[in-house]
């Protein structure tokens, strides 16, 4: 009994394993905020950002190969992508075989046979001829609203009548509805997008943080001028200078630092809380592929979004000394 339980956790321990997703791998990845982003020695700032910069850069590299991978998986199955097209066009428009073929040497066919097959595949769609549908643009208002009530009941009797019709609308349906999932999920992806980037602005926009750059700066400047063989007086000015960029520079940090980190915790919570966001994402653009050139979307490819979203984390962490301009170990 012992045997089989342990056969058994063993066997759950596998499965766990294998179902994990590249997602999940680099989200456990992610290394911690730093415990003090203003009192760290250099060495430590030094090994931090390395480390984050090595994750993100094998995260970069893992997307790149995942974005050649569904590349070259569409160019190897671009027979099925022109086949599902030719039977769509087929469905859609009551072309036969014959039709499909000449479409597929369109650069052989003579200016009147081209018009004969646009002229067809109007008719079919419309149940109007290119004829008349030029003259329907130079109907008065009164005769295009008694043409649209009589083409509605013959297309009503159309339908009713054709076998196919069915097949047709259906088509129809699931590129539109697959569109239109489509674009509610781009939307999304981009709402979060703005807020995550929300979360950084007000502090590189802040005014008074431009100002502590540019009395540092003005203060610098002026000690770099009178840097040589200077007087008891000028070494006090210097020195005094010194002190100021010092304070400055703590000042800045003290200020900065922690909402930049406050702005990565949000932006971790918010990437962690939009996973289903992403994989929605993924799932509906996998589909969209399937719908309109019928060949599977790989599964890592679903993942591109979530991913990227890591990445870009992963880019501001990096940068979580940014603000820190003045090491206490070096002075």
């Amino acid at each position: 009994m012992k045997r089989i339980l342990l056969i058994l956790v063993a066997a759950g321990i596998v499965l766990t394993g294998a179902a994990q997703t590249r997602t999940q791998e680099y989200m456990k990845k992610i290394p911690a905020l730093p415990k003090d982003s203003c009192n760290a020695t250099r060495s430590s700032v030094e090994g931090f950002v390395s480390q984050v910069s090595a994750l993100r850069d094998e995260l970069v590299t893992e997307i790149e190969g995942i974005r050649e991978a569904v590349d070259s998986h569409m160019e190897s199955n671009a027979d099925v992508a022109e086949a599902n097209a030719m039977k769509q066009m087929a469905q859609m428009y009551g072309m036969s075989q014959a039709d499909i073929n000449k479409l597929k040497n369109a650069k052989d066919m003579s200016d009147a046979d081209k018009q004969a097959l646009a002229n067809k595949m109007v008719m079919q769609q419309a149940n109007m001829s290119m004829d008349e549908a030029k003259n329907l643009s130079k109907m008065s208002e009164a005769g295009r609203k008694a043409y649209a009530e009589a083409y509605a009941v013959e297309a009503m009797a159309t339908a009713q009548n054709d076998p196919n019709q069915e097949a047709k609308s259906n088509n129809a349906k699931n590129m539109y509805q697959s569109g239109v999932a489509q674009q509610a999920a781009i939307s999304k992806i981009n709402e979060i997008t703005t807020r995550i980037a929300a979360l950084y602005s007000p502090i590189e926009k802040d005014p008074e943080r431009q100002k502590m750059l540019d009395r540092m700066k003005a203060w610098n400047n002026q000690l770099t001028s009178m840097m040589g063989i200077v007087s008891d007086g000028e070494a006090r000015i210097m020195d005094s200078l010194s002190l100021r960029i010092q304070n400055e520079q703590i000042a800045y940090c003290n200020k900065y630092t922690p909402q930049y980190r406050a702005a990565l915790r949000k932006h971790l919570q918010t990437v962690k809380a939009s996973m289903p966001d992403y994989k929605k994402f993924g799932d509906i653009n996998a589909e969209t592929t399937k719908i309109q050139t019928g060949i599977d979307m790989p599964e890592e490819g679903k993942e591109l979004a979530s991913l990227e979203a890591i990445a870009d984390y992963l880019r501001a962490l990096e940068e979580v000394y940014r603000y820190k301009l003045y090491y206490s170990d070096e002075y």
